[in-house]
Protein backbone atom coordinates (compact mmCIF):
# COMPACT_ATOMS: atom_id res chain seq x y z
CA UNK A 1 0.00 0.00 0.00
CA UNK A 2 1.41 3.21 -1.13
CA UNK A 3 1.80 6.29 1.98
CA UNK A 4 -1.22 8.08 -0.30
CA UNK A 5 -3.21 5.26 0.61
CA UNK A 6 -2.47 5.03 4.47
CA UNK A 7 -3.79 6.61 6.61
CA UNK A 8 -1.85 10.18 7.90
CA UNK A 9 -0.80 10.74 11.70
CA UNK A 10 0.93 14.60 12.19
CA UNK A 11 2.97 15.15 15.14
CA UNK A 12 3.68 18.58 16.91
CA UNK A 13 4.16 20.35 20.01
CA UNK A 14 0.58 21.24 22.02
CA UNK A 15 1.52 24.67 20.76
CA UNK A 16 1.70 23.86 17.65
CA UNK A 17 5.06 25.00 17.19
CA UNK A 18 6.38 23.20 13.84
CA UNK A 19 3.24 24.02 11.98
CA UNK A 20 3.67 27.96 13.10
CA UNK A 21 7.01 28.07 11.34
CA UNK A 22 5.31 25.93 8.30
CA UNK A 23 7.21 22.65 9.23
CA UNK A 24 5.51 19.49 9.69
CA UNK A 25 5.87 15.69 11.15
CA UNK A 26 3.72 13.36 9.80
CA UNK A 27 3.44 9.08 10.03
CA UNK A 28 2.12 6.67 7.26
CA UNK A 29 2.42 3.01 8.45
CA UNK A 30 5.92 2.45 9.22
CA UNK A 31 7.10 5.66 7.25
CA UNK A 32 7.94 9.03 9.18
CA UNK A 33 8.52 12.44 7.32
CA UNK A 34 9.88 15.86 7.83
CA UNK A 35 8.48 17.88 5.27
CA UNK A 36 10.40 21.53 5.52
CA UNK A 37 7.40 23.51 4.00
CA UNK A 38 9.51 24.60 0.64
CA UNK A 39 9.41 21.27 -0.91
CA UNK A 40 12.66 19.50 1.07
CA UNK A 41 12.69 17.12 3.69
CA UNK A 42 13.56 13.94 4.89
CA UNK A 43 11.69 10.32 5.25
CA UNK A 44 12.87 8.04 7.85
CA UNK A 45 11.70 3.94 7.90
CA UNK A 46 10.91 2.77 11.56
CA UNK A 47 8.13 -0.39 11.64
CA UNK A 48 6.46 -0.49 14.96
CA UNK A 49 7.77 3.00 16.71
CA UNK A 50 4.67 5.26 17.58
CA UNK A 51 6.93 8.16 18.93
CA UNK A 52 9.05 10.50 16.42
CA UNK A 53 12.21 8.95 15.89
CA UNK A 54 15.32 10.71 17.28
CA UNK A 55 16.59 11.15 13.89
CA UNK A 56 13.79 13.58 12.95
CA UNK A 57 13.06 15.10 16.97
CA UNK A 58 16.85 16.39 16.66
CA UNK A 59 16.67 18.06 13.72
CA UNK A 60 13.73 20.46 14.65
CA UNK A 61 14.80 21.33 18.29
CA UNK A 62 14.90 24.19 17.40
CA UNK A 63 11.48 24.53 16.98
CA UNK A 64 10.57 21.60 19.26
CA UNK A 65 12.60 22.73 22.19
CA UNK A 66 12.57 19.82 23.39
CA UNK A 67 8.88 19.39 23.99
CA UNK A 68 7.34 16.29 23.22
CA UNK A 69 5.99 15.71 19.88
CA UNK A 70 2.71 14.23 20.42
CA UNK A 71 -0.29 13.55 17.67
CA UNK A 72 -1.69 16.62 16.37
CA UNK A 73 -4.78 17.83 13.93
CA UNK A 74 -3.88 17.54 10.15
CA UNK A 75 -2.11 20.87 9.03
CA UNK A 76 -2.90 24.11 8.20
CA UNK A 77 -1.37 27.38 7.51
CA UNK A 78 -0.47 28.88 10.95
CA UNK A 79 2.71 31.49 10.20
CA UNK A 80 2.02 34.40 12.44
CA UNK A 81 3.03 37.87 11.67
CA UNK A 82 5.18 40.14 13.70
CA UNK A 83 2.99 42.45 15.72
CA UNK A 84 4.15 46.29 16.40
CA UNK A 85 3.06 49.99 16.37
CA UNK A 86 3.25 50.93 13.01
CA UNK A 87 6.17 53.56 11.64
CA UNK A 88 7.60 53.57 15.50
CA UNK A 89 11.43 52.76 15.79
CA UNK A 90 10.66 49.53 18.13
CA UNK A 91 7.85 48.06 15.27
CA UNK A 92 10.57 48.52 12.52
CA UNK A 93 13.81 46.79 14.51
CA UNK A 94 11.47 44.57 16.19
CA UNK A 95 10.16 43.39 12.64
CA UNK A 96 14.19 42.44 11.55
CA UNK A 97 14.71 40.88 14.92
CA UNK A 98 11.88 38.41 14.38
CA UNK A 99 13.49 37.90 11.15
CA UNK A 100 16.76 36.74 12.61
CA UNK A 101 15.49 35.21 15.03
CA UNK A 102 13.32 32.96 12.67
CA UNK A 103 16.62 32.50 10.24
CA UNK A 104 18.84 30.72 13.48
CA UNK A 105 16.10 28.35 13.59
CA UNK A 106 16.29 27.71 9.86
CA UNK A 107 19.93 27.47 10.07
CA UNK A 108 19.90 25.48 12.92
CA UNK A 109 17.92 22.60 10.92
CA UNK A 110 20.24 22.97 8.00
CA UNK A 111 23.11 22.47 9.94
CA UNK A 112 21.60 19.25 11.49
CA UNK A 113 20.83 17.71 7.87
CA UNK A 114 24.59 18.49 6.86
CA UNK A 115 23.18 21.38 4.19
CA UNK A 116 26.73 23.30 2.85
CA UNK A 117 25.68 26.65 4.31
CA UNK A 118 23.81 25.74 7.57
CA UNK A 119 27.20 26.69 9.64
CA UNK A 120 27.93 30.13 8.27
CA UNK A 121 23.55 30.71 7.90
CA UNK A 122 23.64 29.74 11.49
CA UNK A 123 26.51 32.01 12.18
CA UNK A 124 25.29 34.79 10.40
CA UNK A 125 21.54 34.98 11.91
CA UNK A 126 23.44 34.81 15.42
CA UNK A 127 25.71 38.02 14.49
CA UNK A 128 22.49 39.66 13.02
CA UNK A 129 20.66 38.94 16.26
CA UNK A 130 23.65 40.68 18.75
CA UNK A 131 24.32 43.43 16.52
CA UNK A 132 20.91 44.58 16.54
CA UNK A 133 20.18 43.93 20.01
CA UNK A 134 23.28 46.16 20.70
CA UNK A 135 22.81 49.11 18.34
CA UNK A 136 19.28 49.51 18.64
CA UNK A 137 19.19 48.92 22.63
CA UNK A 138 17.99 52.17 22.83
CA UNK A 139 14.53 50.97 21.56
CA UNK A 140 14.79 47.50 22.53
CA UNK A 141 14.81 47.71 26.42
CA UNK A 142 17.86 48.81 26.95
CA UNK A 143 19.38 46.29 30.02
CA UNK A 144 17.24 43.35 29.24
CA UNK A 145 18.27 43.19 25.28
CA UNK A 146 22.13 43.59 26.37
CA UNK A 147 21.98 40.52 28.22
CA UNK A 148 22.20 38.32 25.27
CA UNK A 149 26.04 39.23 24.09
CA UNK A 150 27.79 36.40 25.69
CA UNK A 151 25.74 33.35 25.01
CA UNK A 152 25.26 34.96 21.37
CA UNK A 153 28.95 35.37 20.99
CA UNK A 154 29.64 31.68 22.50
CA UNK A 155 26.63 30.29 20.39
CA UNK A 156 29.30 32.07 16.91
CA UNK A 157 32.66 30.93 18.17
CA UNK A 158 30.84 27.10 18.54
CA UNK A 159 29.76 26.90 15.56
CA UNK A 160 32.55 28.95 13.99
CA UNK A 161 35.38 26.47 13.96
CA UNK A 162 33.90 24.57 11.11
CA UNK A 163 33.13 27.10 8.82
CA UNK A 164 36.61 28.87 9.25
CA UNK A 165 38.34 25.05 8.57
CA UNK A 166 36.39 25.08 5.34
CA UNK A 167 36.84 28.12 4.21
CA UNK A 168 40.92 27.70 5.13
CA UNK A 169 40.90 24.78 3.51
CA UNK A 170 39.41 25.76 0.21
CA UNK A 171 42.20 28.99 0.69
CA UNK A 172 45.04 26.83 0.86
CA UNK A 173 44.55 24.02 -2.01
CA UNK A 174 43.56 26.76 -3.93
CA UNK A 175 46.79 28.19 -3.86
CA UNK A 176 48.32 24.94 -4.17
CA UNK A 177 46.67 24.20 -7.26
CA UNK A 178 48.77 27.65 -9.25
CA UNK A 179 52.27 26.04 -8.59
CA UNK A 180 53.91 23.97 -10.37
CA UNK A 181 53.34 20.22 -9.74
CA UNK A 182 56.28 18.75 -7.73
CA UNK A 183 57.56 15.79 -5.22
CA UNK A 184 57.51 18.82 -2.51
CA UNK A 185 54.10 20.51 -3.35
CA UNK A 186 52.67 17.08 -3.41
CA UNK A 187 54.23 16.27 0.00
CA UNK A 188 52.72 19.56 1.81
CA UNK A 189 49.39 18.49 0.12
CA UNK A 190 49.35 15.24 1.18
CA UNK A 191 50.21 17.02 4.71
CA UNK A 192 47.40 19.32 4.29
CA UNK A 193 45.11 17.22 4.21
CA UNK A 194 45.92 15.61 7.51
CA UNK A 195 45.91 18.72 8.97
CA UNK A 196 42.47 19.83 7.92
CA UNK A 197 40.82 16.41 8.04
CA UNK A 198 41.19 16.20 11.77
CA UNK A 199 40.65 20.22 11.98
CA UNK A 200 37.27 19.58 10.22
CA UNK A 201 36.11 16.43 12.46
CA UNK A 202 37.38 18.67 16.14
CA UNK A 203 35.27 21.56 14.61
CA UNK A 204 32.26 18.96 13.39
CA UNK A 205 32.42 17.13 17.05
CA UNK A 206 32.54 20.86 18.59
CA UNK A 207 29.80 22.16 16.78
CA UNK A 208 27.19 19.30 17.70
CA UNK A 209 27.90 19.86 20.90
CA UNK A 210 26.72 23.36 21.32
CA UNK A 211 23.74 22.84 19.33
CA UNK A 212 22.96 19.72 21.79
CA UNK A 213 23.75 21.81 24.87
CA UNK A 214 20.88 22.81 27.18
CA UNK A 215 22.75 26.08 27.14
CA UNK A 216 21.58 26.73 23.50
CA UNK A 217 18.16 25.40 24.24
CA UNK A 218 18.33 28.24 26.97
CA UNK A 219 19.13 30.99 24.38
CA UNK A 220 16.81 29.94 22.06
CA UNK A 221 13.90 30.50 24.87
CA UNK A 222 15.64 33.08 25.98
CA UNK A 223 15.17 34.83 22.60
CA UNK A 224 11.75 33.77 22.76
CA UNK A 225 10.72 34.99 25.24
CA UNK A 226 12.65 38.72 24.70
CA UNK A 227 10.61 38.77 21.63
CA UNK A 228 6.63 38.38 23.18
CA UNK A 229 7.53 40.68 25.77
CA UNK A 230 8.74 44.01 23.73
CA UNK A 231 5.75 42.52 21.37
CA UNK A 232 3.58 42.57 23.62
CA UNK A 233 4.89 45.94 25.67
CA UNK A 234 2.00 48.83 26.09
CA UNK A 235 3.65 52.49 24.02
CA UNK A 236 3.59 53.47 27.99
CA UNK A 237 6.18 50.45 28.74
CA UNK A 238 8.30 51.22 25.64
CA UNK A 239 10.38 54.30 25.97
CA UNK A 240 10.15 57.87 24.67
CA UNK A 241 12.79 56.97 21.40
CA UNK A 242 10.89 53.45 20.82
CA UNK A 243 7.64 55.63 19.92
CA UNK A 244 9.12 57.98 18.13
CA UNK A 245 8.88 57.71 14.25
CA UNK A 246 11.12 55.64 13.14
CA UNK A 247 13.19 58.13 10.56
CA UNK A 248 13.63 60.58 13.69
CA UNK A 249 15.63 57.81 15.98
CA UNK A 250 17.06 55.12 14.14
CA UNK A 251 19.61 57.07 11.56
CA UNK A 252 21.12 58.62 14.57
CA UNK A 253 21.75 55.24 16.27
CA UNK A 254 23.05 54.16 12.66
CA UNK A 255 25.23 56.89 12.18
CA UNK A 256 26.85 56.40 15.75
CA UNK A 257 28.04 52.50 14.50
CA UNK A 258 29.22 54.97 11.23
CA UNK A 259 31.37 56.85 13.54
CA UNK A 260 32.90 54.30 15.60
CA UNK A 261 33.93 52.45 12.07
CA UNK A 262 35.37 55.64 10.91
CA UNK A 263 37.90 55.93 13.80
CA UNK A 264 38.87 52.44 13.83
CA UNK A 265 39.69 52.80 9.93
CA UNK A 266 42.17 55.86 10.87
CA UNK A 267 43.75 53.80 13.64
CA UNK A 268 44.77 51.03 10.92
CA UNK A 269 48.39 51.24 9.67
CA UNK A 270 51.03 48.65 8.25
CA UNK A 271 51.96 48.64 12.06
CA UNK A 272 48.71 48.71 13.58
CA UNK A 273 48.72 44.87 13.01
CA UNK A 274 45.69 42.78 12.53
CA UNK A 275 43.86 43.39 15.55
CA UNK A 276 42.78 46.63 14.17
CA UNK A 277 42.22 45.62 11.13
CA UNK A 278 39.40 42.80 12.97
CA UNK A 279 38.49 45.53 14.75
CA UNK A 280 37.19 47.11 11.51
CA UNK A 281 35.77 44.36 9.88
CA UNK A 282 33.44 43.64 13.75
CA UNK A 283 32.10 47.63 12.86
CA UNK A 284 31.26 46.74 9.61
CA UNK A 285 29.42 43.90 10.13
CA UNK A 286 27.14 45.66 12.38
CA UNK A 287 27.03 48.43 10.67
CA UNK A 288 25.58 46.53 7.53
CA UNK A 289 22.77 44.83 9.95
CA UNK A 290 22.23 47.89 11.22
CA UNK A 291 21.13 49.22 8.13
CA UNK A 292 19.38 46.55 6.79
CA UNK A 293 17.20 46.86 9.82
CA UNK A 294 16.59 50.74 9.58
CA UNK A 295 16.66 50.69 5.80
CA UNK A 296 12.81 51.92 5.65
CA UNK A 297 14.09 54.83 7.91
CA UNK A 298 17.12 55.56 6.07
CA UNK A 299 17.14 59.03 3.73
CA UNK A 300 20.34 57.10 1.95
CA UNK A 301 20.28 54.74 -1.35
CA UNK A 302 20.10 51.18 0.85
CA UNK A 303 21.06 49.09 -1.42
CA UNK A 304 23.79 50.77 -3.15
CA UNK A 305 25.05 51.40 0.76
CA UNK A 306 24.86 47.72 1.31
CA UNK A 307 26.41 46.79 -1.50
CA UNK A 308 29.79 49.06 -0.94
CA UNK A 309 29.23 47.22 2.44
CA UNK A 310 29.61 43.93 1.10
CA UNK A 311 32.10 45.09 -0.80
CA UNK A 312 34.02 46.22 2.13
CA UNK A 313 33.36 43.57 4.34
CA UNK A 314 34.91 41.32 1.21
CA UNK A 315 37.69 43.65 1.89
CA UNK A 316 37.92 42.65 4.86
CA UNK A 317 37.61 39.28 5.16
CA UNK A 318 40.03 38.96 2.27
CA UNK A 319 42.66 40.34 5.10
CA UNK A 320 41.52 38.39 7.57
CA UNK A 321 41.62 35.00 6.02
CA UNK A 322 45.09 35.66 4.43
CA UNK A 323 46.48 37.07 8.61
CA UNK A 324 45.03 33.29 9.76
CA UNK A 325 46.33 31.44 6.34
CA UNK A 326 49.80 32.83 7.58
CA UNK A 327 49.72 30.52 10.67
CA UNK A 328 48.25 27.49 9.02
CA UNK A 329 51.19 27.48 6.48
CA UNK A 330 53.23 27.59 9.46
CA UNK A 331 51.51 24.68 10.81
CA UNK A 332 51.82 22.94 7.69
CA UNK A 333 55.92 24.12 7.36
CA UNK A 334 56.57 22.32 10.47
CA UNK A 335 55.47 19.12 9.82
CA UNK A 336 56.05 18.63 5.85
CA UNK A 337 59.76 18.70 6.54
CA UNK A 338 62.28 20.42 4.26
CA UNK A 339 61.05 19.49 1.79
CA UNK A 340 57.98 21.23 1.79
CA UNK A 341 60.02 24.46 3.30
CA UNK A 342 60.40 26.36 -0.03
CA UNK A 343 57.01 25.51 -1.32
CA UNK A 344 55.71 26.97 2.15
CA UNK A 345 57.66 29.91 1.56
CA UNK A 346 56.10 30.56 -1.29
CA UNK A 347 52.33 30.35 0.28
CA UNK A 348 53.47 32.40 2.76
CA UNK A 349 54.85 35.17 0.69
CA UNK A 350 52.15 35.26 -1.46
CA UNK A 351 49.64 35.63 1.81
CA UNK A 352 51.37 38.47 3.19
CA UNK A 353 51.28 40.01 -0.17
CA UNK A 354 47.58 39.76 -0.21
CA UNK A 355 47.48 41.07 3.07
CA UNK A 356 49.11 44.45 2.37
CA UNK A 357 46.63 44.93 -0.80
CA UNK A 358 44.19 44.87 1.28
CA UNK A 359 44.95 47.39 4.10
CA UNK A 360 46.54 49.68 0.83
CA UNK A 361 42.29 49.47 -0.21
CA UNK A 362 40.93 49.74 2.90
CA UNK A 363 40.85 53.82 2.92
CA UNK A 364 39.28 54.50 -0.22
CA UNK A 365 36.79 51.63 -0.10
CA UNK A 366 35.63 53.11 3.54
CA UNK A 367 35.38 56.93 2.20
CA UNK A 368 33.39 55.42 -0.47
CA UNK A 369 31.04 54.06 1.90
CA UNK A 370 31.24 56.90 4.33
CA UNK A 371 30.25 59.26 1.48
CA UNK A 372 27.24 57.16 0.92
CA UNK A 373 26.04 57.19 4.49
CA UNK A 374 26.99 61.06 5.03
CA UNK A 375 23.15 61.98 4.38
CA UNK A 376 22.08 60.43 7.48
CA UNK A 377 24.75 62.41 9.78
CA UNK A 378 22.88 64.70 12.59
Amino acid sequence: MTRAALPVTYYDTSGFRLRRHGLAISRAGSEWQLDLGDGRGCRVEAPGLEQVPHELSRLVRAYSRDLELVPMPGPADGRTGAAGYPGTARETVLGYLERQVEALARADLAVRMEEPEGVHDLRVAARRIRATLRTFSPVLGGRLAGRFGSALRWLGAGVGRARDTEVQRGRLFAALGKLPPDAAADQVRASAEQVFTTLAEEAAAECAVVLDSPRYLQLLNALDVLLVVLREQGPGAQGKRARKPARKTLPKLVWKVVAEADARVGAVSAQSGPDAAHAVRKSVKRLRYAVEAAAPALPVDSEQVLKSLRDLQDLLGEYQDAVVAQSKIQLLADSSGSAGTRVCDLLLTAELAAAEACLNALPAAWQTTYRELSPIRP
